[in-house]
């Protein structure tokens, strides 16, 4: 059984402030540990080897990483268009960064 933690954000402060050590998705490189910020921009559950899993393409200005927590369809508060940090171990499969159950931030609705 997998662990989902989940952490708020303080309202009215932006990613750098709440982390300085965000990473943008473009300078991220595979299998180290990484915060990277960004919005929903794509929304869908796909089932893995009969288990359900959410998947989540997260977007910033350098780039884009798909982020996929097993055993849910879906996780309270994440919509599309939401700003969330998430943070963990990415793997690259081809041109593609892919976070497998990441710790995540929800961010404060602008």
């Amino acid at each position: 059984m997998s662990l989902l933690r989940r952490r708020r954000a303080d309202d009215g402060l932006d990613p750098a402030a709440i982390d300085p050590a965000i990473t943008p998705i473009g300078e991220v490189a595979g299998r180290q540990r990484v915060r990277v910020s960004g919005q929903v921009v794509r929304m869908r559950a796909r089932p893995t080897s009969g288990l359900p899993a959410l998947v989540l393409s997260i977007s910033d200005e350098t780039g884009t990483a798909t982020a996929v927590w097993t055993g849910r369809r879906s996780i309270g508060g994440v919509t599309l268009g939401r700003r969330l940090t998430i943070e963990g171990v990415p793997l690259r499969r081809g041109d593609q960064l892919e976070f497998t159950n990441p710790v995540y931030t929800l961010l404060p609705r602008s």
